[in-house]
């Protein structure tokens, strides 16, 4: 009896795309009994299959936005999330399903019911169960590729920057000006990009912070301790869910190059006119 072969070549087959261009995929079952098999780590699977030429199957409907190459690109890249509430949570499922080679999530909260408006993650059977905890188990079973780091704490002290070491990109979650000027004192202090994003009522801004500059002190310097427009006029739905897309935007054009711009440029987004500004800064 023959034994089964457990290459990958074997387990590849041919689809089709919209334009009748044959790709090679490999489905999630075969790619995770490989692994097993092989004893390899289930990240490292997927990322030697694209090296390969053979595309993952979940990543089919990517291309051709997302080419093979840059799958690549993105599968080596990790991205660190800071506060994981209604922007956060939106970036962190986006970026699963981009296929983020690994993520890390800080935030010391769990959930309660006024997140139910809200929140990707949250519903009854996670009230009161750390956040971080039930986004890490989620986004396993959303996309076992991505690596999910989970931290239970608050980043409130620029001397965390050790934390951010294998990271290119830190994404701005959080909700209160003190907090927000801190993690920008980080970034600068690795020299990383951070992806800026506050909504408040069915409004919201989105900005990419380059190391050199200092937009976030001209937004927040001298605010430190006052209250945010987001605790002032609520946040429904609509608006995390449309700023964290342009924040999960942002980093996909980060990590594959496209923003090159070296001034800092923001997005305010007013769904009620509805209008879209973009200033420079």
């Amino acid at each position: 009896m023959m034994s089964k072969d457990h290459s990958l070549e074997s387990r590849a087959r041919i689809e089709k795309d919209s334009q009748g261009k044959s790709h090679r995929v490999i489905c999630d079952p075969d790619l995770l009994e490989l692994a097993d098999i092989l004893n390899t780590p289930v990240h490292q699977m997927y990322l030697k299959s694209m090296e390969k030429g053979i595309l993952p199957l979940r990543y089919f409907r990517n291309m051709p936005s997302i080419t093979l190459k840059q799958q690549i690109i993105l599968q080596r890249s990790q991205v660190a999330v800071v506060g994981a509430g209604g922007l956060g949570g939106h970036v962190i499922e986006g970026l699963c399903r981009l296929g983020i080679g690994a993520l890390h999530i800080f935030d010391p909260d769990s959930f309660d019911e006024t997140n139910l408006n809200r929140q990707v993650f949250t519903d009854q059977n996670t009230l009161g169960n750390a956040k971080v905890e039930v986004m890490q188990e989620c986004c396993r079973l959303i996309n076992p590729a991505v690596q999910i780091t989970a931290h239970r704490i608050a980043v409130k002290d620029p001397n965390q920057d050790a934390l951010f070491v294998d990271v290119q990109v830190i994404v701005d979650g959080l909700d209160t000006p003190g907090d927000r000027l801190i993690l920008a004192a980080i970034a600068r202090k690795c020299r990383l990009p951070l992806v800026h994003g506050a909504v408040a009522g069915f409004a919201g801004r989105v900005m990419i912070i380059q190391p050199s500059d200092n937009s976030m002190e001209m937004l927040y310097s001298g605010k430190e301790s006052a209250c945010s427009s987001e605790h002032l006029l609520g946040t429904p739905v609509l608006s995390p869910a449309l700023i964290a897309s342009f924040q999960t935007m942002a980093v996909l054009n980060i990590l594959l190059g496209k923003n090159q711009a070296g001034e800092s440029r923001m997005i305010y987004v007013d769904l009620e006119t509805p209008s879209l500004d973009l200033f420079e800064l």
